[in-house]
């Protein structure tokens, strides 16, 4: 079930509401963010990071805001080395 808190937390960062739903049902269900696999969830996912982190504390590693940024970035991370590594180094 999706914690009121953290959908308004969410929301509270500039996530626009009709994406916040969508994100915090697969982050309850798998416990993390999606997989990006176009270019437009790429660019939608950054910005995404981007808000949340600015939103964050700096010590802040364990909320579920936190934990849902940290997953994302690991996401961005793997779109990037898909689409910016030449295919013989990966």
């Amino acid at each position: 079930m999706i914690d009121r808190e953290l959908r308004d937390r969410f929301v509270a960062a500039g996530v626009p509401e009709t994406q916040v739903d969508p994100i915090l049902s697969y982050f309850d269900l798998y416990g993390g963010a999606a997989e990006i696999t176009s270019e437009e969830e790429y660019r939608n996912a950054a910005a995404i990071y981007l808000t949340l982190d600015g939103y964050l504390a700096p010590d802040d590693a364990h909320s579920a805001v936190a934990r849902y940024v940290i997953h994302l970035g690991v996401r961005l991370a793997e779109w990037d080395g898909k689409h910016t590594v030449p295919n013989l180094l990966r």
